[in-house]
């Protein structure tokens, strides 16, 4: 297993994910069972990324995540003409530039059940993101990102996931 990884991260994140400088991770030259784990360091830079958010360096075209941080940023690309349009050109643009397309949200299922000023119809927003996902075969995360910690826990996931696609790729 690679000691060191670099993600990337698009220049544009407005609200980028923290990620750790080193992340214990199953170590691969064991089996699964014997449950042993390593220490590997992360690097982030931050780079203009043509599809996403975040990337693994030298497996750009395994797996890409696409970061949505709220309900309302979901219903706005879902449920707005305009901003529609340009959320599927993102959603293709994500689904050609990678094997494994991801789409992170952030909050709970049932965060993104309730109504609030801006969406006061949540289920409309919610299943014009599940058509387009379906059809387009992104797969879909949720992950908490309200507080500091929930947000430090989404970067580990974020970075277990590219990690565990490069491995799973066998492209090490």
């Amino acid at each position: 297993m690679k000691k060191e990884w670099t993600i990337i991260q698009d220049t544009r994140e407005k609200k980028p994910l923290k990620f750790p400088a080193n992340l214990k991770v199953l170590d691969d030259k064991h089996p699964p069972h014997k449950q042993r784990g390593t220490t590997v360091r992360i690097h982030t830079l931050v780079e203009k990324l043509e599809a996403g958010d975040y990337l693994l360096r030298g497996h750009e075209s395994n797996t890409i995540i696409e970061r949505k941080g709220s309900l309302r940023e979901i219903a706005k690309n879902c449920l707005n003409e305009k901003d529609r349009v340009r959320f599927i050109k993102a959603l293709v643009k994500l689904k050609n530039a990678c094997d494994h397309p991801i789409l992170m949200l952030e909050g709970t299922p049932l965060q993104m059940e309730r109504p609030c000023k801006n969406v006061p119809n949540p289920a409309c927003a919610i299943d014009g993101l599940m058509r387009l996902i379906r059809e387009y075969n992104i797969e879909l995360i949720l992950l908490p990102g309200t507080t500091y910690s929930h947000r430090r826990a989404c970067a580990n996931w974020v970075a277990r996931l590219l990690i565990a696609g490069a491995i799973t790729n066998g492209n090490l």
